[in-house]
């Protein structure tokens, strides 16, 4: 019951500040839940939505390239000194229009499409890296809430205690020193929720810049709590589904069939083209007397074929097969990256795991046995206010550093789920 009692005075007391905080600069508080706050980053962040212009740009590419070319309307004029010799006037319209035996337009269309896939699987890269680092700042914001708490906790606790050694101090059941002792710890405490308010806010502005918004009066608290339960993961598994879902092993392979696409592209510029021409041709009288002729009519029809020397030079060619071996290299150590970057993940969850573990075993409750021990005794006069001090800072400590193993261990599991290409959090 005392244990209780005290959690529920703790409570009240950091909601009083909270509020005090937040009234004195007229806002208010909103809870956010981790899986709402994603949500509002999806559809806020600023970076993103600029992102997503690119896979617009590629779709209105695709559609360009589907255009057929263009036949061609030629049209002239003839006056064979009509006035001075009577040689007649002529009229001449024509069309033609081009074609390639190596399907340009075919190579153009599939060469969009796999740019449109890009610019997509680009995107999707983009928004594993910003909903991971969405998800590590919303635990981040919940850390400094909680060392917030903890540093407010600690000072109310020396405030009180420093109030009773006044009190003590002046019946004579301890001396100056000691009182006065208690009372500069209170105060150097003081900084303590002071810095820790600050970090806290900090990381809340961080939230809000994610989400594309300044920050403002409404305080958007985060709600959550850290992910403690306990997830197994087996290697190999987590590299396979690396190799299978990573956006960036995308890209690297969007880049390769880019690459190819651009040779057989360069090939149907090369293939043999020509185009078909029809004419027709209009002539008034001629009305010369040394040869007269009448108006008449004439059709034509032909074929254009255009030399084309320039295939002659294959250095264009030889750089695009360039680049797809250049491309299938980078595709390999894409693959061998995110191997790696797996592997280096799971070590690290795994270290923190056990760190994580061992501080569950029991060492934070003990210091605070040890702590409500201490200051009991002192209060009853049974032992030194060093004594109690030490219990004080050794509490301290391992609040702050288990709060610091929870955020690592949830920083941890993010990376090795992004790495691997899951997600399953919030």
């Amino acid at each position: 019951m005392r244990s209780l009692s005290i959690a529920l005075i703790f409570l009240l007391t950091v909601l009083n500040l909270f509020g005090q905080s937040a009234e004195g600069e007229g806002g208010k508080q909103l809870p956010l839940s981790l899986s709402d706050y994603l949500s509002r980053v999806n559809k806020g962040n600023l970076g993103y939505i600029a992102e997503q212009f690119n896979v617009s740009v590629a779709e209105a590419q695709l559609k360009a390239a589907r255009v057929f070319p263009d036949p061609e309307i030629s049209i002239a004029y003839s006056n064979n000194e009509d006035k001075t010799m009577l040689m007649g006037q002529g009229i001449d319209a024509g069309v033609s229009y081009p074609f390639s035996l190596g399907n340009k337009r075919g190579a153009n269309v599939s060469l969009a499409r796999s740019q449109k896939e890009l610019a997509q699987s680009a995107l999707d890269a983009y928004f594993q890296n910003m909903r991971a680092e969405a998800t590590i700042s919303y635990f981040a914001a919940i850390r400094q809430k909680n060392l917030f708490r903890l540093q407010t906790d600690i000072y109310n606790r020396l405030r009180k205690l420093a109030e009773a050694d006044s009190l003590r101090l002046k019946v004579g059941a301890i001396n100056a020193t000691d009182a006065l002792q208690t009372t500069l710890e209170a105060r150097s405490q003081k900084n303590q929720v002071y810095q820790a308010e600050a970090d806290f806010q900090a990381s809340l502005t961080q939230l809000a810049q994610l989400q594309g918004k300044i920050f403002s009066d409404t305080l958007l608290l985060p709600s959550g709590d850290f992910p403690l339960q306990q997830k197994v993961f087996n290697l190999s598994n987590l590299i396979q589904s690396a190799l299978e879902r990573r956006s960036d092993l995308q890209v690297a392979i969007r880049n390769k069939e880019i690459s190819e696409k651009q040779i057989r592209l360069i090939r149907a510029n090369r293939a043999f083209e020509f185009s078909l021409n029809a004419g027709y041709a209009h002539s008034t009288v001629v009305k010369n007397e040394i040869a007269p002729a009448p108006a008449f009519n004439s059709y034509s029809a032909g074929i254009t074929i255009p030399l084309k020397f320039s295939g002659l030079n294959r250095g264009e060619l030889q750089a695009a097969k360039s680049a797809v071996s250049q491309r299938e290299i980078v595709f390999r150590d894409t693959q061998l990256q995110i191997t790696s970057e797996v592997t280096q993940a799971w070590f690290v969850f795994k270290a923190l795991e056990k760190q994580l573990l061992h501080y569950q075993t029991g060492l934070v409750d003990d210091a605070a046995k040890i702590l409500e021990a201490r200051t009991y005794a002192y209060q009853r006069g049974e032992t030194g206010l060093i004594d109690l001090l030490n219990a004080q800072h050794t509490f301290s400590d391992l609040q702050v550093e288990y709060y610091d193993t929870l955020y690592k261990y949830t920083e941890a599991l993010v990376s090795l789920e992004k790495a691997a290409g899951i997600w399953d959090i919030g």
